[in-house]
């Protein structure tokens, strides 16, 4: 998934032509589109208003814009009745209509979000918990508890009910990403604003780069987007920044789950060279979560689309650590991923020139990998797949230690690019608390030096 697919668009307008420029403009840099009360009710009013004539016009004209939204429509219609009605609304919606996604009251209580998701179909269900528009005084009036208390025991329920996720600010992604019995909930965030946008209706509201990189899965986006002096620039930007949260995110996973460390560690360097400094950090990207692997993927899929990287016929992941990252990534772009060997004796490791897989000679490959220090398991990578009479693109790489191998292999030719520089999962940790500024220019100063 791209970061742009992240992205759902608000079509909080008032009549289907307004709504048809909208998507028409912003399908190619937004990932799908929300239509919500207003524009629900207002393409109603169109077929009901003037004569039939014209109200089969609109109503063809409602069809198409439908068709040109796609499956991934999410149709916000805040269901909040009876179980019976709701189950029936969501079989209307989710079997029939077959929208991507749509909502229901948490507060409806658990048997109807029961019956939302027992009738859903293949559509997506979210549980609507606090409105965004809520201020702390109102979740105490209409709750009788905090707004995060509240989003949490409605996650909770949802969860029980068998929905696929929850709709919820930003503020409550640390507290509900904390809850391991939530996890695999997807959490859909609207609120999303930057510092430079004007005050609105919207109270608990947060970047898209930091709710990206608390968790969130989708941001839904209007005004930014839709009032802006260039809604298709804008839509861009804020694709740009979900980049930048998705990194952010694997960085803070990686240091949660104790694959960031810090002490003295030999490195694969130390094989060739055992008297070399040990390391302050070790950066540890191997046996990872199956859904924290996707989300490799997906920050590699944003790097190669960025760079132009699209004309490969295989993914190769460098056995072992880029293997599984690569699959995730080959998975992403649709691509076939394909297995080298890497054998281990007394000489130590290397990269074999056999491959495993069936592949056609003179075929182009992307090689993947976690990271880069030195240039010799990427040149020794090359080097045996390019044995084989394949040719080797471009290599991709979530981590440059910024030892100087990545320098060095574009400066023979060989296109090397990374997603981040150590330095920048460094700094993120320090703004986030996790490390001192200490220990980052202990880093800092060890990776200058070697």
């Amino acid at each position: 998934m791209q970061s742009k697919d992240r992205i759902i668009l608000a079509v909080d307008v008032d009549n289907p032509d307004a709504a048809m420029k909208l998507v028409s403009t912003l399908g190619s840099v937004v990932g799908s589109f929300k239509f919500g009360l207003e524009l629900i009710y207002a393409m109603l009013a169109s077929i009901l208003e003037g004569d039939a004539e014209q109200a089969a016009k609109n109503a063809a004209h409602i069809r198409d814009l439908f068709r040109l939204a796609g499956r991934q429509l999410f149709l916000d219609g805040k269901f909040d009745d009876i179980p019976n009605t709701v189950g029936a609304a969501a079989k209307i919606v989710g079997q029939n209509i077959k929208v991507g996604m749509f909502n229901v009251h948490a507060s409806a209580g658990t048997e109807a979000m029961m019956a939302a998701a027992q009738n859903a179909g293949a559509s997506k269900t979210l549980a609507l918990t606090v409105l965004t528009s809520r201020e702390e005084n109102d979740a105490h009036l209409d709750f009788g508890k905090p707004s995060k208390a509240a989003v949490l025991h409605f996650a909770r329920n949802a969860k029980m009910a068998g929905l696929t996720g929850i709709v919820c600010s930003p503020q409550e992604l640390q507290l509900l990403n904390s809850r391991p019995e939530l996890k695999g909930q997807l959490k859909v965030t609207p609120g999303i604003r930057s510092p430079d946008d004007p005050p609105d209706d919207q109270k608990r509201t947060m970047t898209a780069r930091e709710a990206i990189a608390m968790g969130a899965d989708y941001v839904v986006v209007g005004r930014p987007i839709t009032k802006a002096a260039d809604p298709v620039v804008a839509a861009q930007k804020m694709a740009s920044e979900i980049s930048l949260g998705l990194r952010d995110r694997f960085a803070l996973e990686l240091f949660g789950l104790k694959n960031i460390k810090f002490g003295a560690f030999k490195l694969k360097l130390h094989e060739t060279q055992p008297q070399a400094p040990l390391s302050p950090i070790y950066l540890n990207i191997r046996g990872l979560p199956e859904w924290l692997y996707a989300l490799a993927g997906d920050i590699l899929h944003d790097l190669v689309i960025h760079e132009g990287i699209t004309d490969f016929d295989y993914v190769i992941g460098i056995p072992k650590a880029g293997e599984p990252i690569g699959m995730a990534l080959a998975k992403a772009l649709g691509k076939p991923h394909i297995r080298i060997k890497k054998e281990e004796g007394d000489g130590g490791r290397h990269i074999s020139s056999q491959i495993l897989d069936p592949f056609q000679g003179g075929s182009r490959v992307l090689l993947v990998d976690d990271l880069v220090t030195r240039a010799g398991t990427k040149r020794e990578a090359i080097a045996s797949v390019e044995a084989n009479g394949l040719k080797v693109v471009a290599t991709v790489v979530l981590y440059d230690r910024e030892q100087g191998g990545l320098a060095e292999l574009n400066r023979e030719g060989h296109k090397v690019v990374a997603a981040s520089k150590l330095s920048e999962a460094l700094e993120l940790l320090v703004a986030k608390g996790k490390i001192t500024s200490d220990k980052k220019d202990e880093v800092t100063a060890y990776i200058a030096a070697n």
